[in-house]
């Protein structure tokens, strides 16, 4: 551990360039706040995976995106790609992870951890548990940059004349950052599929967390996932979901009153099996029933509600927030609409 810690933090200093990586792993190891104020001492711009969205704060001042490989916002690539020394804490080298490609990162000007190893350059320090390496690191004396980060993503924002335009996911995105930054800790819990991808560029601020089922991507998870949440800490939360996802295992919704739960579910209805369409040639397994989604969860007992405009939608979550029920919006997208995330994978 000593000269695990020893060795990095000599790179560290020497470093002019320095990028930060928070994994996974920093979950499993409790060392979410050590790593805060590694990054912090350093002043070093962080990154977060795919799998570990929200292990370091998303409104914090040095916190640049999330990096998935050649899938990141082109700045962040660059950043990555530029660094005299990037610092990967916990990180698993998954397709998911480095967005379906080799790592991009020469091993030479990197430091992988992972749970019980160090690898520095080309050589290995075994035996190192990551929440002491981290901590570690943390207690070490080490130059602070003074870097100016700006937060990245894949959305394109749009002018306020064109949120009467049909509804696209992006858009969607767009109105459900701008509600997030307004309405302050929410869960986020996004459900697998192009919401998997499409929830990475949403940031929630203050207590939040964020849930996906990013290892197996199995779809199904995000309503019985935001109740339990909501259950566990009692903070509302806002579900990314699409059609395909809820006809799952949606339902389970109609639970909540008697619960006293309160999601805000925002389903993307594109009359199927979206994140498929563009890899299979069988287009005919994607279509699925076209349920009445806003009507059912009035018949539930909670709110619904049908987006076909970015303003719609932002007035239906506005509305959803007074109420101490659930609520649902049906965002009606075209059907080969996909996450700007999503149509790059």
């Amino acid at each position: 551990l000593a000269e695990a810690v020893d060795d990095t933090a000599g790179r560290l200093r020497a470093a002019r360039r320095p990028v930060l990586i928070g994994g996974v792993e920093l979950f499993r190891a409790g060392a979410e706040r050590d790593f805060q104020l590694l990054a912090e001492k350093l002043g070093a711009p962080v990154l977060s995976t795919v799998l570990a969205k929200g292990v370091f704060p998303m409104d914090h001042p040095l916190h640049m995106g999330i990096y998935v490989g050649p899938k990141s916002p082109p700045d962040i690539a660059k950043r990555v790609a530029n660094a005299d020394l990037v610092l990967s804490l916990g990180s698993q080298r998954t397709d998911l992870n480095l967005g379906a490609a080799g790592p991009q990162i020469k091993a030479e000007r990197s430091v992988w951890a992972t749970a019980h190893r160090v690898e520095i350059s080309h050589h290995q320090y075994t035996e190192v548990e990551l929440g002491d390496f981290v901590a570690g690191l943390a207690k070490t004396r080490l130059p602070r940059r003074s870097t100016r980060v700006r937060y990245l993503d894949n959305l394109k924002r749009p002018a306020r004349r064109d949120r009467r335009r049909p509804l696209s996911i992006n858009d969607m995105l767009v109105e459900v950052d701008a509600f997030l930054a307004e309405a302050g800790d929410m869960h986020v819990v996004a459900e697998s599929g192009d919401m998997l991808f499409g929830g990475l560029e949403v940031r929630n601020p203050g207590r939040g967390l964020y849930f996906a089922q990013g290892y197996y991507a199995s779809m199904g998870f995000a309503i019985p996932a935001a109740m339990g949440a909501q259950i566990g800490t009692g903070l509302r939360p806002l579900v990314l979901c699409g059609d395909g996802g809820f006809q799952m295992t949606g339902p389970e919704i109609a639970h909540a009153p008697r619960h006293g739960l309160s999601p805000i579910v925002v389903l993307v209805n594109n009359g199927g099996w979206g994140i498929f369409r563009p890899v299979t040639p069988r287009k005919d397994l994607l279509s699925i029933p076209d349920w009445p989604y806003a009507e059912l969860a009035q018949g539930w007992g909670g709110m619904g509600a049908v987006a076909e405009t970015a303003e719609e939608l932002a007035n239906a979550l506005r509305a959803a927030r007074q109420l101490d029920t659930f609520a649902l919006v049906e965002c009606r997208v075209p059907q080969d609409d996909l996450s700007p995330l999503g149509r790059r994978y």
